[in-house]
């Protein structure tokens, strides 16, 4: 066995295709192939289920991408280590959405810890409007914000994951697909109180929603358990809302919308060697596909 052939593994598995993983390590389909049939003849079983519309992990795929992912994080961090001189030490501040630094910062600092021991990230996540991640950059409370686009200019920005508005409803309800304005009348509306929220909610209403918010909320968390309660339906990201509670149903909403996070920070902070760390792990894309919200299909990828 070759961390070669894990490297091309993960990268089929990451991009779904065997031309897609070719164009992204800079080698031919029939390299990937061969090492692939190689790699499954030495365990002795199937690890990609081939079609003519790409290729997707087996059950023991996906279980072999998970120990080879984690190999792979130690091929880095064994790498790092001889690296004496480029040894990078201090603390990030990250400014975030509570759903951010639930689904995806806890995976950002284990691969951290492995590659740079000594570089510690702090993590306030108790901002609920990409304004209060701008206010935290501007007051100096965080080195890097994910705030939710459009930030405002004066920024370095860097796109960066991304997941979709979705209508959240009582699962006793029933309601036929695809979903109409009219379907959710005379349950009470619940609004997300924030101005990505708020953008997106001016879009409803120019396409047809006409229900008034019966109640505001800041907080999503919220929400979602007056929804469970069967207290009204609300418009929440979905991944505010995973894992959803069994007494709630998640749906697509009648138009499609999309919240778009971004990377930012000043020029100056940008450029630092401990901030560039952070930000290669945040943006290192076989982490981001070992995240359970993106093999669930929650989280996109830029």
């Amino acid at each position: 066995m070759k961390l070669s052939q894990l490297h091309m593994l993960v990268a089929v598995a990451d991009h779904g295709s065997f031309s897609a993983a070719a164009a992204e390590l800079g080698c031919t389909q029939s390299r990937i192939s061969h090492a692939i049939a190689a790699l499954e003849r030495e365990l002795d079983t199937r690890l990609l289920s081939r079609a003519r519309d790409g290729s997707l992990p087996t059950e023991a795929g996906l279980r072999v991408l998970d120990k080879a992912r984690a190999m792979l994080r130690l091929e880095d961090a064994l790498r790092a280590s001889v690296r004496e001189d480029d040894a990078i030490e201090g603390r990030v501040r990250i400014a975030c959405f509570r759903s951010i630094g639930t689904h995806l910062l806890p995976y950002v600092v284990e691969a951290l810890a492995a590659r740079h021991p000594q570089l510690v990230l702090d993590i306030d996540d108790a901002c609920n409007d990409r304004l209060e991640v701008v206010a935290a950059l501007r007051a100096g409370r965080a080195d890097v914000g994910i705030a939710q686009l459009p930030v405002e200019d004066g920024f370095v920005v860097h796109p960066y994951v991304a997941d979709d508005y979705v209508l959240v409803v009582p699962a006793a309800r029933a309601f036929a697909q695809p979903v109409t304005w009219d379907q959710l009348d005379g349950l009470p509306f619940i609004r997300l109180g924030c101005s990505g929220a708020d953008a997106i909610l001016a879009r409803c209403r120019a396409a047809g929603l006409t229900a008034s918010a019966e109640r505001t909320l800041g907080n999503d968390t919220s929400i979602a358990a007056m929804v469970a309660r069967g207290m009204g339906w609300s418009i929440l990201p979905r991944l505010a809302t995973y894992p959803e509670p069994d007494e709630v149903r998640v749906l697509p909403l009648p138009i499609p919308a999309r919240r778009q996070f971004a990377l930012a920070g000043s020029r100056d902070t940008m450029r630092s060697a401990r901030v560039k760390a952070v930000l290669d792990v945040l943006r290192d894309r076989r982490l981001l596909a070992a995240t359970r919200a993106y093999q669930a299909g929650i989280l996109r990828c830029p």
